[in-house]
């Protein structure tokens, strides 16, 4: 791979991840001569190594009776980090009462909000007050319908505050998919926007609303506005009211106790409730938005997410560090293409982040502009599905030269990251940098032995944003049975991926879609990059076929205009076979309306996979465009 950028060394020496280093040196008397010792002490020693985490930041640990940094257990899953210590995730954020930009919301209605640190601890406060004044207790459950709004972010923290768990849908859920997801948590209190607004439209979906309230256990329903000059909703009148200005305590509580629910996709079942806990999610993400993105005080991020994707948390994180969110709800390509980079300036941030199929989308809108668009950006930040070396090398060649290119991949299941970047190393095209801090991640093949191939990404150790359990799961089997089924004891992730020379690594795909023609395994992350090439090519997506004990790569195209040449068959297979191998070229290629995709942009080979092999396909609540299914029900592809 070749190598795009080189971190100066002053870009070195100032970076969180050498100020932590030093931090060792003098504290824990430690001393590495590059950053894979540092990940070898991390991962070999983890109870210093997350203990460390937690004095760097100065993260409140209160320990009771019998407090052991790490209780370990024969079992991965029943490993405890921080056993009877207290914190609060809502701790470090609700010291900073300073002036500075905290939220900075823009609307695709183009209202924007500000909003400083004080202002929110205000509001924050307010909203807790009455969380509490309500009988909501340390335990209960709250959920957001709701966009992604700064008052979204505020009624997270506000349940945080409490020791309440939170949950939240995007507003673009259907009423199914919510009531799938929420129902299952039996929620005290709803908390809801009137409207949103996508691609030009206004969509109300208030009328839905006493359906899913009444189908998920009749919670209280709290309404909010979208942002306006004028916001009268009740959950502004709250921030507003005097009754709730006095100073409210933050509840310490357990460092495992529950945080927030994140969902799967439930593309083939209802979504399983995947619950994190404070303590794990506040000191992954320090560690991960801090040592491995290099975000600081005064940095301005924008992440173009949903409250319904992981990426919405993580982002929420940045305020435990005294950077600013921006927050943007809407379509990124509204009213034109250039959208995100139009927002990138117009909002000041110098950190961007986004699904890679948004990166893909603005590589295919610019390929003959000019050099250097967005000249103030530090940092990229790629996810939701592998980053490919075109696209890594467009970013570089068009949009911003001397910036860090940060191809990361973890998932809701551990809120955060396995592999990520690093601010100290150089960034390679295609590849993410390193595995992250901690996390004791290998690649293993079939047998379950390590392997220099593309194999399946394990984690051989536990590691504190592990999910402290699956709501409503006795015995742990659900848990167990997602991740502890390949390999005896050992994570298994799901995803296809190879080690680099250099240290990092290539993702392939999900292992549960990897291709397995003639019983050689492919990913289909490396057809999706080849088809690049192919400006006549807007989408598409691979999967496999099964007949006479064989599987046939079937590969779904989704053109640009409906205008693919004539001999678009041949020109693939062509490409393929030259660039990839002769088991890469397609069985079939067929034209398609739509590829199903889920709401943070994946596209849904296992449910096509699924609906082409007549499986049973239960939820379509968990994609964005669920009407795309219909074409492939039709299809027999054996004809």
């Amino acid at each position: 791979m070749s190598k795009l950028f080189q971190p100066s060394q002053s870009q070195i020496k100032s970076s969180n991840l050498s100020a932590y280093e030093k931090f060792l040196n003098q504290s824990y008397k430690k001393q590495f001569k590059n950053y894979f010792q540092l990940w070898n002490w991390s991962v070999k020693i983890p109870r210093d190594f997350w203990k460390s985490i937690a004095d760097f930041y100065k993260v409140p640990l209160y320990a009771k009776k019998n407090a052991k940094l790490i209780q370990k257990n024969s079992q991965f899953w029943k490993t405890n980090f921080f056993l009877n210590y207290q914190t609060n995730y809502f701790c470090l954020l609700e010291k900073n009462k300073s002036d500075d930009l905290a939220i900075h919301f823009i609307g695709e209605n183009k209202y924007e909000e500000k909003i400083t640190y004080q202002e929110l601890n205000q509001r924050v406060n307010a909203l807790s007050s009455y969380y509490r004044s309500i009988k909501i207790k340390v335990g209960d459950v709250i959920v957001g319908y709701l966009p992604n709004l700064a008052d979204t972010v505020i009624a997270f923290l506000a349940a945080a505050k409490i020791g309440a768990v939170w949950s939240s849908c995007s507003s673009d859920f259907g009423s199914k998919a919510v009531i799938d997801r929420f129902s299952q948590l039996k929620p005290k209190l709803m908390i809801v926007a009137d409207h949103y607004f996508y691609n030009g439209k206004k969509y109300d979906y208030s009328q839905s609303l006493g359906q899913i309230q009444k189908s998920i256990g009749n919670p209280k329903i709290l309404k909010t506005s979208y942002p306006c000059k004028k916001n009268n909703s009740e959950l502004h009148k709250i921030y507003n009211n005097k009754k709730f200005q006095l100073s409210e305590m933050t509840e310490i509580v357990d460092f495992n106790h529950p945080l927030y629910v994140l969902f799967s996709s439930g593309t083939t079942g209802l979504p399983k409730c995947i619950t994190h806990g404070h303590g794990g999610s506040l000191l992954q993400h320090l560690k991960e938005l801090s040592l491995h993105t290099d975000v600081k005080p005064k940095d301005k991020m924008l992440f173009l997410t949903t409250c319904g994707w992981m990426m919405w948390n993580w982002t929420v994180s940045n305020l435990l560090l005294g950077s600013c969110i921006t927050l943007y709800d809407g379509s990124p390509f509204y009213p034109n293409k250039d959208r995100v980079t139009q927002l990138t300036k117009k909002s000041k941030s110098n950190m961007l982040g986004a699904g890679a199929k948004i990166y893909e989308a603005i590589q295919n809108n610019h390929r003959s502009s000019k050099k250097n668009l967005l000249p103030d950006l530090k940092c990229f930040i790629s996810t939701g599905s592998p980053l490919s070396k075109s696209t890594f090398q467009f970013i570089n060649r068009t949009l911003n030269k001397k910036s860090f290119i940060h191809s990361i991949s973890g998932g809701t299941d551990i809120v955060s990251c396995f592999m990520l970047g690093v601010p100290t190393l150089p960034v390679y095209a295609g590849e993410i940098q390193g595995p992250g801090l901690g996390m004791n991640i290998d690649v293993f093949n079939e047998k379950g032995k390590p392997t220099t191939q593309t194999g399946e990404l394990v984690c051989k150790t536990p590691f504190p944003s592990k999910p402290i359990y699956f709501w409503n799961d006795k015995n742990f089997k659900k848990y167990q049975s997602a991740y502890f089924e390949k390999f005896n004891n050992i994570w298994s992730h799901g995803d296809f991926v190879k080690k680099t020379k250099n240290g990092g690594y290539i993702i392939y795909g999900r292992s549960d879609a990897t291709l397995n023609p003639g019983g050689v395994r492919i990913g289909t992350g490396e057809i999706y990059s080849a088809l690049q090439n192919f400006p006549w090519i807007d989408d598409s997506l691979a999967t496999g076929y099964l007949m006479d004990n064989d599987e046939k790569v079937i590969l779904f195209i989704k053109s640009v205009k409906n205008k693919v040449p004539s001999n678009y068959t041949d020109l693939i297979k062509k490409h393929l076979k030259s660039t990839l191998s002769p088991r890469h070229v397609p069985w079939k290629t067929l034209i398609v309306k739509d590829i199903p995709r889920t709401k943070s942009g994946k596209n849904s080979e296992i449910l096509v996979k699924n609906i082409i092999n007549n499986d049973k396909v239960q939820n379509l609540g968990a994609l964005a465009n669920p009407e795309s299914v219909e074409e492939f029900r039709k299809m027999k592809i054996d004809e």
